[in-house]
């Protein structure tokens, strides 16, 4: 079975342009899934990390100066953002590789089926 980090590595790499934090600033809390959502809580608490408060459209994840402060287990919206055609990056920054429009869909339908696969 598919996990999360299988489901991530098909998302191609994306590098940002340095100390930019646009998408982080512009779109809020990211959308996760449960098991993305337990992933955080649980490197929050291994982190001796509390959750911020949500002010305006900023995510509260993000710390100023150092970025976002769960990294290694951001959600795969934040991971796909720039990479597909669907979340292109808003001050132009593009992938190697874009994924296809198709890639994208089956990306977002496993991370669904993974979700749901693993109720308690």
């Amino acid at each position: 079975m598919t996990d999360l980090e299988d489901l991530y590595r098909l998302i191609p790499d994306f590098l940002c342009a340095p100390d930019c934090h646009e998408c982080c600033r512009s779109f809020g809390v990211a959308s996760r899934t449960r098991l993305e959502e337990e992933r955080i809580q649980r490197f929050m608490a291994e982190h001796g990390m509390a959750t911020a408060a949500v002010t305006g459209t900023t995510c509260p994840r993000l710390v100023v100066g150092r970025g976002c402060s769960i990294y290694p287990v951001r959600p795969l919206i934040c991971r796909i953002y720039g990479t597909s055609p669907t979340y292109r990056c808003v001050v132009g920054v593009s992938p190697l590789r874009l994924l296809h429009e198709d890639e994208e869909a089956e990306i977002f339908h496993t991370s669904i089926r993974l979700t749901f696969s693993n109720r308690p």
